[in-house]
């Protein structure tokens, strides 16, 4: 059988879109690729209770290997250290309080699915979520819909968005209230810890 020129440069360019095509893995290979990662973030979240979203800002430090170092700077400072066993949380200039995950299982739970989704953790997630993933060119939107409890009794729907980094986490509630997180001024160098970085995810 006879394939017009057409048809054959349309079945072509069909195989180049799907061979070119993002992966779950793909996505996981962007996000891990670099082992320090900094930034900046704005958060709106929007609540049933109250008419105005909230607006917070402040920066982040990602350690592959360590954890998350999370400040927010505005309205007012609060920082979130988040390793493998601890949670460490500071308002202002008080004294910081220290959980440890045996002590508060469910707040741990939460602390490190958000964690999951910043390092792209795609193993993890699908445990948990069911995961559609599309794409444009280099700019990628990952879907995911919880799948049991704890989560599908808190979260309708959680949607990561980016191109090399994470550059927006929405986090829809099935009360109502969003979450929406936008990434900005990202940036994997220096690449590796100052010691006032080191020492605030050693505590």
């Amino acid at each position: 059988m006879l394939i017009s020129k057409k048809l054959f440069v349309a079945f072509s360019f069909l195989l180049s879109v799907a061979a070119q095509a993002l992966t779950l893995s793909d996505v996981q290979q962007k996000l891990t690729a670099h082992t320090l990662l900094r930034g900046e973030f704005t958060q709106i979240k929007t609540m049933q209770m109250f008419n105005q979203p909230l607006l917070s800002q402040g920066n982040f430090l990602l350690d592959q290997k360590q954890g998350l170092l999370w400040r927010q700077t505005a309205p007012f400072p609060v920082s979130l250290v988040l390793v493998k066993d601890k949670l460490s949380q500071q308002f202002g200039e008080q004294a910081a309080e220290v959980i440890i995950a045996k002590d508060n299982p469910m707040v741990f739970y939460f602390s490190h699915l958000f964690l999951s989704l910043f390092k792209g953790d795609m193993e993890g997630l699908s445990a948990q979520f069911e995961m559609k993933l599309s794409a444009q060119g280099e700019h990628w939107l990952l879907l995911l819909i919880p799948k049991s409890a704890p989560l599908n009794k808190v979260f309708a729907s959680i949607s990561i968005a980016g191109t090399d980094f994470i550059e927006q986490l929405v986090l829809q509630e099935l009360s109502g209230d969003v979450s929406e997180i936008t990434f900005s001024q990202q940036r994997s160098t220096p690449n590796t810890l100052s010691e006032e970085e080191q020492d605030a995810l050693q505590f």
